[in-house]
């Protein structure tokens, strides 16, 4: 793995995770019209896969690679 799908994946699952929080909002807003218990679920579990997104840690294959400076 280089630095490049390092970079690649890093910026994928951070786009995700940003998709995924106006989604969570969303369903929380719906949820708590239509089905509290089920929509209040629904919307922790979508935010807490939204924060896992954006706070993922690097590969440890991308951790031993040099850095590579410009």
């Amino acid at each position: 793995m280089n630095r490049i799908d390092c970079e690649n994946e890093k910026h994928y699952k951070r786009s995700i995770g940003l998709a995924i929080l106006p989604l969570a909002a969303a369903m929380g807003l719906i949820g708590s019209l239509t089905q509290p218990a089920i929509g209040a679920v629904v919307s922790i579990l979508l935010l807490i896969v939204a924060v896992v997104l954006l706070m993922a840690p690097e590969r440890k294959a991308c951790k031993t690679l040099p850095r590579q400076d410009d």
